[in-house]
């Protein structure tokens, strides 16, 4: 009986392997943010987030050829020692990643996404520092009537390692995985998987740049459809 059920599990993971569709995309996603520290705790952040992917239809890497997402943001932070929380509304008007004729005729959404982190960082030595942040998003989208509801959560969570070359040079690495939680968990409860490597340059003590690559693997509710976006990102950062 045993072998009976183990080679069961066996086939079903076979069949789904081989029923999986995997889309390979390329984007950009690009962010402008300015910054004010009111005093030693408190910052008040405001970010504008531009997003582009490729056209599937014509079979090339351009990551601007089509837009994915606008996004427009203020977060409040509190910093005590080694922690901080966010609360940091967020209102974006998404479109869908495209890869097949199909997904030409799934509509863009409007999205208010109230978020609430929590962040640690750990300094391990004069170069490496540590960062774990962990937050939950509740997602309100726009019906097609033009009422708000269909409310989502998500909950993510971010593990980062920053080596600093000197006081201007910073790459790092970070993982982190997002999964649909309560309230109305679609049938996809894992949501996506971001692994960004990145380089940030301090230009002055008023602005600096960030640049780096994202890889994000995406599952659609279907369950057997993937969604693989090569993104590079680019980041504006000033400081008032």
């Amino acid at each position: 009986m045993r072998k009976t059920i183990t080679v069961l599990i066996i086939l079903s993971f076979i069949c789904n392997v081989c029923h999986a569709q995997h889309y390979e995309h390329f984007t950009s996603w690009n962010r402008v943010l300015v910054q004010k520290k009111i005093n030693d705790q408190w910052e008040i952040n405001a970010d504008v987030h531009l997003r582009w992917q490729s056209d599937f239809n014509k079979l090339n890497t351009n990551p601007f050829a089509l837009k994915l997402m606008e996004g427009y943001r203020i977060t409040t932070i509190y910093r005590i020692k080694n922690f901080a929380v966010s609360f940091a509304p967020f209102l974006l008007h998404t479109y869908p990643l495209y890869a097949k004729n199909t997904d030409l005729n799934r509509v863009d959404r409007w999205e208010i996404r109230p978020s609430f982190f929590g962040e640690w960082s750990k300094k391990l030595s004069e170069k490496w520092t540590f960062r774990s942040r962990l937050g939950y998003e509740y997602r309100i989208f726009k019906r097609n009537d033009g009422t708000w509801g269909d409310e989502q959560g998500r909950a993510r969570l971010r593990l980062q390692m920053r080596y600093s070359w000197d006081k201007k040079n910073t790459v790092f690495i970070s993982e982190e995985p997002l999964y649909n939680i309560s309230p109305n968990v679609p049938a996809n409860s894992f949501s996506q998987n971001q692994l960004y490597f990145a380089y940030n340059h301090v230009f002055t003590p008023h602005f600096s740049f960030e640049t780096g690559y994202m890889w994000n693997h995406r599952q659609r509710p279907t369950l057997v459809e993937f969604d693989e976006e090569n993104t590079l990102q680019t980041h504006f950062i000033f400081r008032m």
